[in-house]
């Protein structure tokens, strides 16, 4: 892919650019948090022990969220193993190429400017009810059906109080929010009535963003040069005190012809960002419960986050909860914040020899290195529920003065000499290359926490007076090979390519850490063919290809074949003193070694109609030998988990389909220029091979299609209690419904109308799992599975007279996802009956007798926390095949007699929108469908909608 395909987008993330744009390269964005990259793979499962392509930029390993866009050449994924032989070990996964722009040889210096300048909003559906007297009546109803209590412990009297403000969209002098009245000792105590939007309060609806690039290009004699840099800005989430997020790049290619044989060249590229916030310390550490559409509990619409002194609340007095668990305090106080740093410097040196006629020896050396700190300070936080009362927060993360550092250090090595022999012999045409590449990591963390400093404005360890605890840590590895690739052809017609690696990892005990893989693939221009002439006017190009190859996975546990003790210290004081303890060795397996990995490809392409038409498929089957796993089962007297063997095999099978048209015609007398391209890839992955003879469903067993989920099939709802109470003579549910048969009183443990009938598929007269085996599995089958099928794309673009406008659409065709007991913007009360935002069209979905057909049963709280609806069912699988208008972008560029009279080569200025709008048939819209494919809460910082506009200058 052309980096020129996406320049006129601005995106801050090459993975924007890249996703649904390269067959099978599979990129998900599962957080919006400013500055995060979207995860990538290629092909898909290459192990059940994971692991991603090998990304290497102008040669030198490194990260996509990394590199400016603005930067990039071109990007080249190498997908089958034929492919990707040559890099070895780090390539098991495929690898995606990273070209950066070098200086042109015209003599001339260009200057590029461009910028974006836009903001973020939310995605996904923010209404959420404000009332507190529903906002409290719907989560009290819920325990109180469930517990037999209410949640808020509102009394009659409190509901009479929130009911008479129901109507009061902002604070009635008549009717006050916050009233003082008196508690069971007599006490003058804050009783609250508010109608309180904490969404909004918390979150903030638009977030500025910005970006500007600045670049210098050119040649002065045999020197070339591209040097470039940009500097990005984005706000995030937050509305109190707003995350910041920052990033700068400079990146210097120069290369320079020292000798007619002689070309030396250096890159180098450097990295900085910075990501500072607000609140809580878990914010940004699992975000799960204070940034997402439903992020935190307890924030009840009837809470304020202030009393009418200015105090900060806490406790609503009446029950124990926290208000919010305490992240309004945390935000408000100004003194509870923390940050990332991240600063990275690449460099590769490079000299081209050459030697004689067609003979060429390369060398380069590179070193990277990145560096990584963390700090964040949590201080005392004080709240009041007794007017002109303070009390210390009773939550851990808000009465303690603590002070956490970490420092942590990357390092790499590469080393790579290969020599090149190009020679044509009349209409053959033969390339040899062969070298050497060596790769060593170097990782160091250390980092420390206090307890008790002498300020609260001053960070730093050394003010620390308590409790000080210090940790550190590192690994190191390295991989060695030499690898070759020979191609020929004969008149362009007939293609052969061999290729392999003799590649050496630490990974691996000494015996067993070299492997051989070999490769080779083989391709036949049918167009070039004589018989073909009469076909050519109409198919212009006709190619088959096929390939096949082996490589080798090292992606595993950097000592994995070391029996390895851990260390720490003990949680009780014996002496007056936390003793250090080491644990038991866990046994390894001494013959621990390679997967291997072999890809099978067979591909076709055409162009048609004057190359208007362009068709690129391939078809392949991967298979992965000797996954890592657990051996077979131990006898109980072995007294430890079994070793890891490589006891499992894998098979992966997909296609790719692309296509491109290309045309143009006449508009008053000047060219519309369109293209549409389309893309259409597909994998399924299966276990051919596992060490489960008992068909344990818990763990991997033969035949098993990755991303399977098991699970019941329910029948829809109890029309009356008479029905289900004659349903429960002959078919027991209590293991489903578990928590319910936990209640206190026999009303709340029965079954009635509005209630889940499950089907007892075996007949035994018991919902359950059965032995969960593939042979007794209970009343559970395969309903769906969560691994994505059919992921395409559509680009549209087309451009007339100085205006462009582009579209771009990306889908998934098939995925399921079944919401977990943590998905609590998906089950609101039906979770846990405390619910902060619950969705302003909840209601309708809640099953009573004037709303038989609700989407949801009778409401009953805690039924989605390991019971009931969080027991995976046919009734609640969701369907997240979604389509998204990625980007839609309009620009102008003036007329070039026009900018050179001020002495500009282009002026371009466009407006663009990200992520404009979903199509799903989630059943809420309170959730990006993209986002629970990575993590299945649904919890994630949430990806925004951003719009910007800008100008692209040069000189």
């Amino acid at each position: 892919m052309s980096g020129k395909e996406f320049e006129d987008r601005p995106v801050t993330q090459l993975t924007q650019a890249l996703q649904g744009n390269i067959p099978n390269l599979n990129i998900v964005f599962g957080s919006g948090k400013p500055g995060t990259s979207g995860s990538v793979n290629v092909r898909g499962n290459t192990s059940i022990n994971g692991g991603g392509p090998l990304i290497l930029i102008d040669g030198i390993l490194g990260t996509l969220d990394r590199i400016n866009p603005n930067d990039v050449e071109s990007v080249t994924v190498l997908k089958d193993a034929s492919a990707a032989a040559v890099y070895g070990a780090r390539g098991a996964f495929g690898v995606v190429l990273v070209t950066t722009k070098k200086g042109g040889k015209n003599g001339k210096t260009s200057i590029e400017y461009n910028n974006n300048i836009g903001f973020t909003t939310h995605a996904t559906n923010t209404d959420f009810i404000t009332s507190g007297y529903w906002n409290a009546k719907i989560n009290d109803d819920a325990m109180y059906n469930a517990l037999g209590y209410r949640t808020t412990r509102y009394t009659d009297e409190d509901y009479e109080e929130l009911l008479a403000r129901v109507n009061d969209k902002t604070e009635n002098p008549d009717r006050p929010w916050v009233v003082v009245k008196k508690d069971a000792s007599g006490n003058d105590i804050y009783r609250y009535y508010a109608n309180f939007d904490w969404f909004n309060y918390l979150y903030k609806k638009t977030r500025p963003k910005n970006e500007h690039n600045l670049s210098f290009s050119g040649s002065s004699g045999n020197t070339r040069y591209a040097i470039s840099g940009s500097k990005a800005s984005e706000q995030g989430i937050f509305n109190i005190d707003p995350d910041k997020f920052g990033r700068y790049n400079l990146r210097a290619n120069i290369a320079s012809d020292i000798r007619s044989w002689l070309t030396i060249s250096n890159s180098t590229h450097f990295f900085k960002s910075s990501y500072d916030w607000a609140g809580l310390e878990n914010n940004f550490s699992t975000v799960a419960n204070n940034v997402s559409n439903s992020p935190t509990y307890h924030y009840h619409a009837m809470y304020v986050p202030r009393n009418p002194d200015g105090t900060l609340t806490g406790y609503s007095g009446i029950n124990s909860y926290p208000i919010g668990y305490g992240l309004h305090n945390a935000l408000e106080s100004g003194t509870m914040r923390g940050y990332t740093r991240g600063t990275e410097f690449t460099n590769m040196t490079e000299a081209v020899l050459k030697l004689g006629k067609g003979l060429s020896l390369t060398g380069n050396y590179s070193y990277r290195e990145y560096r990584s700190d963390y700090s964040y300070r949590q201080t005392k936080q004080y709240y009041s529920k007794y007017p002109g009362q303070l009390e210390l927060s009773s939550l851990g993360a808000l009465n303690q003065d603590k002070l956490r550092e970490n420092m942590g250090k990357y390092a790499w090595h590469f080393i790579n000499v290969f020599a090149t022999y190009q020679k044509d012999f009349g209409d053959h045409h033969l390339t040899v290359m062969g070298g050497f590449n060596q790769e060593d990591r170097f990782y160091k963390r250390i980092g420390g926490i206090g307890q008790d400093l002498l300020s609260e404005n001053l960070n730093d360890l050394d003010l620390v007076i308590g409790e000080k605890q210090f940790e550190a840590g590192g690994d190191e590895w390295a991989v060695r090979g030499g690898f070759y690739r020979a191609n020929y052809d004969y008149k362009g017609k007939y293609l052969l390519e061999v290729s392999g690696r003799y590649d050496g990892t630490s990974r691996f005990p000494k015996h067993s850490r070299f492997g051989f893989f070999p490769s080779f693939s083989t391709g036949w221009r049918i167009s070039e063919e004589k018989f073909f002439a009469p076909l050519k006017n109409k198919i212009n190009n006709l190619k088959i290809r096929y390939s096949y190859g082996s490589l080798g996975n090292q992606e595993v546990d950097t000592y994995a074949y070391i029996s390895s003790m851990g260390t720490g210290q003990i949680s009780y004081l014996v002496n007056g003193q936390k003793l250090n303890v080491a644990n038991s060795p866990a046994p390894v397996a001494p013959t621990l070694t390679w997967e291997k990995i072999t890809t099978s490809n067979l591909g076709l392409d055409f162009s048609l109609f004057n190359n208007k038409l362009d068709f690129q498929s391939d078809f392949y089957v991967r298979q992965t030998k000797g996954m890592l796993s657990k051996g077979k089962t131990q006898p109980a007297v072995f007294g430890a988990s079994e070793p890891k063997e490589n006891a499992a095999d894998l098979k992966t099978k997909g296609f790719e389909l692309s296509l491109l048209w290309k045309d143009h015609f006449d508009v008053s007398g000047k060219p519309f220029n369109y293209s549409v391209r389309a893309m259409l890839s597909d994998y399924q992955a299966e276990i051919t091979k596992f060490a489960n003879d008992a068909g344990l469903l818990s763990n991997y067993y033969t035949g098993q299609k990755l991303g399977e989920i098991w699970g019941y099939h329910y029948d829809g709802f109890f029309k009356t209690t008479e029905e289900a109470q004659e349903y429960a003579k002959i078919v027991n549910q209590d293991q489903i419904n578990r928590r319910r048969v936990q209640a206190p009183t026999a009303d709340l443990r029965m079954l009635q109308a509005g209630d889940i009938k499950i089907l007892d598929l075996n007949g035994d007269g018991i919902i359950d799992a059965g032995d969960n085996t593939l042979s007794n599995p209970g009343d559970r089958t395969v309903i769906g599975n969560d691994q994505p099928r059919y992921s395409y794309g559509l680009n549209l673009g087309a451009n007339w007279n100085g205006i462009d406008l582009s579209a771009f659409f990306q889908g998934v065709g098939k995925q399921n996802w079944y919401p977990n007991l943590e998905a609590q913007a998906f089950w609101s009360v039906y979770a846990r009956p405390y619910d902060s935002f619950i969705p302003s069209n909840f209601q309708d979905k809640i099953w009573s007798p004037e709303n038989p057909d609700a989407y949801f049963p009778f409401l009953r709280g805690y039924t989605a926390q390991n019971s009931e609806l969080s027991v995976a069912n046919d009734m609640y699988m969701q369907d997240i095949a979604y389509l998204k208008l990625r980007n839609l972008t309009v620009g102008y560029t003036f007329p070039v007699t026009l900018t050179q009279k001020a002495k500009i080569n282009k002026l371009r200025l466009f407006f663009s929108g990200e992520n404009l709008h979903t199509w799903t048939k989630l059943k809420t819209d309170y959730i990006d469908p993209e986002q629970v494919m990575s993590d299945n809460t649904g919890r994630s910082y949430p990806v925004g909608r951003v719009y910007s506009f800008g100008a692209q200058l040069s000189f």
